[in-house]
């Protein structure tokens, strides 16, 4: 353990400065480093950018051993490991990228080298091969990242974490720092429960960015809102789906700004390129999936909009606190319309498949393999989740989804990770034409891949080799010979999957009538419903603050209005309530699009009476400060 000369503020400043370059620590990282050094368990709420890693690796590097890093992603660790090797720091990480005997040397280095930091992922520590090393290892302090994962009631829950306790057992004094951006008091509980701590320590930052000023703006078309909202500066757009990133990106590029897109089913090389271009500023915005961000710490994010809905305020917090993290003025926006609380109920109900749906999939699986009541066996099955699909004409989400609830409720395990094979036809159509022209043989596959597969002429797709047999009246050996020989043309690029996905019975194989969905599913279930209510309310509300809205929901009690956010503004515009104000605040809320008069009556009811609102729209139309279209929209007369 460190020796108490080297824990005074002195001596841990002078290594912030060595190996971070800093002069000062941030609020609470000296008292949450203090906890750690004393090797006593605490939890770490710090806001998003509030430096939770120095919290980690600065005691680290003070104390003998190896700290052990629980983190759930693989680019967050790998960005981690090279910064801290850039600083002089020895780190290293064990994840699914590397091979055997890379992850083998790495361990060794651990009990026989200086590695001061290993990052791994929750479900690495339950294997053989790790517990037997760790069981050699001198090992500082455990930190669990992003520790929400943890709770059930948390933020993208996985179930891993939730043994991350056990390696306990094998080191009664091992002391554990939980880290996390994006907890309710509730969470924060159950992490301390599961991670066994003895004692309560929270250490807790005001989750509030008075930097970021949030807005809700109401859109009939997204896509020209977007056009005129957005600046020249850096920003992040995140939507939902992987075609809307490349969309987007067109679009705006179109319109003369600079951006690219990003999203996990882009190769890892080319995800990595896209994310040190705009790193270094070689373009202004990333429209992305959830995908990115985590570990990104990019000082002068301007604007981070919100074009979908997330499922959840904890993620909009956190991917909203990618703004402004070097201090100055910034925003947080989000693109609202119709759909999007239609659409935001719809992804819950596909992850919380209903029961007849499990039923199916389950019963499909048993059939395929032919495993009767009471069977029971070691032996491994192929599982492919596009055959099930069809099978049963469900989604290809909703069937992975029961997949994984017959998982976690303990009637199947995976014994590999799900793979899927990728294509993307990317010659043109006119060369396309011309080719299948010249090779007649190739036309039904392309007509069915182009069929079942709607954007394979636009992006890697995932594809399946023996639904594409089926729908060809081939076997799939011959299906997989036509697409690598479409490959070899430059027709398409095709990806196969490395192994085939396998999955044991954990249990004699039950009757089907037994199935039944469990407590713990149905309270997941509407723990998710609650939290996409409280998302839904969040940004339907008109005259809350938004700060103390968001504040209220992680514990804090905060009475003062921020005065920045668009509810607060609009309260302060009508404020006196004179017709010139009004007036004001109508063109402000027609500054990007043509709206009805009901949007501005909804918009402005619980400010203005509608009867006097009225009189002022007529008002402004006779004026012509306003005009009025031939669909009934208003808008502004420039």
């Amino acid at each position: 353990m460190v020796s108490e000369q080297n824990n005074t503020r002195e001596a841990l400043i002078k290594v912030l400065k060595k190996y971070w370059g800093f002069d000062e620590f941030r609020d609470s990282q000296k008292e949450i480093i203090d906890f750690v050094l004393q090797k006593k368990d605490v939890v770490a709420l710090l806001p998003t950018g509030g430096g939770k890693s120095l919290c980690y690796q600065l005691p680290a590097v003070l104390m003998e051993g190896t700290c052990l890093v629980i983190s759930p992603l693989i680019a967050l660790m790998e960005d981690q490991v090279s910064q801290l090797t850039k600083r002089g720091i020895k780190a290293a990480y064990i994840n699914s990228s590397l091979h055997f005997k890379d992850i083998d040397r790495i361990l060794d280095n651990v009990i026989y080298g200086n590695i001061k930091i290993l990052y791994l992922s929750p479900e690495r520590l339950k294997t053989d091969l790790f517990l037997d090393r760790f069981k050699k290892m001198n090992v500082s302090f455990v930190a669990v990242d992003e520790a929400h994962c943890i709770s059930e009631w948390g933020n993208d829950f996985r179930p891993e974490y939730r043994n991350i306790s056990a390696i306990r057992t094998f080191n009664k004094d091992l002391s554990l720092i939980a880290l996390t951006a994006t907890a309710t008091p509730e969470v924060v509980k159950d992490i301390e429960d599961q991670l066994c701590f003895q004692k309560s320590n929270i250490i807790k930052k005001s989750f509030i960015r008075s930097n970021i000023k949030y807005n809700v703006i109401n859109a009939i078309s997204k896509e020209k809102v977007l056009i005129k909202l957005l600046s020249k500066e850096c920003s992040i757009i995140y939507v939902r789906n992987r075609k809307k990133t490349r969309e987007l990106s067109q679009l705006l590029n179109k319109n003369d700004f600079k951006t690219d897109y990003y999203h996990a089913g882009i190769d890892f090389k080319e995800r990595s390129k896209k994310q040190e271009k705009w790193l270094n500023n070689e373009f202004d915005t990333m429209i992305a999936t959830n995908a990115f961000g985590m570990g990104i710490d990019k000082p002068d994010v301007k604007t981070v909009i919100h074009f979908d809905l997330p499922d959840t305020l904890e993620s909009f917090y956190q991917e909203s606190g990618r703004a402004g993290r070097n201090g100055t003025a910034s925003y947080s926006i989000v693109l609202k319309d119709d759909q999007d609380v239609d659409n935001l109920k719809k992804r819950i109900k596909i992850n919380f498949p209903e029961i007849e749906d499990i039923k199916k999939v389950f019963q499909s699986i048993v059939n395929i393999h032919q495993i009767s009541i009471g069977y029971y066996s070691d032996e491994k099955y192929e599982l492919d989740i596009d055959i099930i699909s069809n099978n049963n004409k469900l989604s290809r989400s909703i069937t992975y989804q029961s997949v994984k609830y017959l998982i976690n409720e303990g009637y199947i395990q995976q014994t590999n990770d799900y793979q899927f094979s990728m294509a993307w036809i990317i010659m043109p159509i006119n060369r396309l034409n011309q080719f299948l022209n010249n090779y007649k043989r190739f036309e039904k596959i392309i007509d069915v891949l182009i069929r079942s597969y709607s954007s394979i002429n636009e992006q890697m797709v995932r594809i399946s080799e023996d639904i594409l047999s089926k729908r060809l009246n081939i076997k799939k050996e011959e299906a997989i010979i036509l697409l690598n020989k479409l490959h070899q043309q430059n027709v398409l690029i095709y990806e196969a999957k490395k192994t085939n996905y396998t999955i044991s019975f954990s249990i004699p194989r039950p009757n089907i009538n037994q199935l039944s969905l469990s407590k713990k599913f149905s309270n997941f279930k509407k723990v998710k419903n609650a939290k996409a209510n409280h998302l839904i309310d969040y940004v339907n509300q008109k005259t809350q603050c938004r700060n103390i809205d968001l504040l209220s929901y992680f514990g804090e009690n905060k009475s003062e209005r921020c005065n920045n956010c668009d509810n607060c503004q609009m309260g302060l515009r009508i404020a006196n309530n004179s017709d010139e104000v009004v007036k004001n605040t109508v063109i402000f809320l027609l500054n990007y699009e043509p709206k009805s008069p009901s949007f501005i009556y909804k918009q402005l009811g619980e400010l203005i009476d509608k009867e006097r609102l009225s009189l002022i729209l007529k008002e402004m139309i006779q004026e012509e400060s306003i005009l009025r279209d031939k669909n009934n929209l208003l808008y502004i007369n420039l």
